[in-house]
């Protein structure tokens, strides 16, 4: 799961590269600043690997649907 989640992050950060929106940038940072204070609380390292990966998807999967459909600033 470790590789799997390596992988996720460098999609991540790849998706972040090709937008400079700040406001997206900071929902990510403070998302996974979220996710990782809850994760500290799983105790099984296998469990919390799992939670780690579903935060990680979460995070892709509205990366990529922003970058389908950008939010207009009016």
């Amino acid at each position: 799961m470790m590789i799997e989640n390596r992988r996720m992050e460098s999609t991540i950060r790849a998706l972040l590269d090709k937008h400079t929106d700040p406001h997206l940038h900071r929902w990510v940072r403070e998302t996974v600043r979220s996710f990782e204070s809850r994760l500290a609380g799983i105790v099984d390292p296998a469990e919390r690997d799992q939670a780690r990966y579903a935060a990680l998807m979460l995070i892709k999967t509205t990366l990529q649907e922003w970058s389908r459909n950008p939010v207009m600033q009016h």
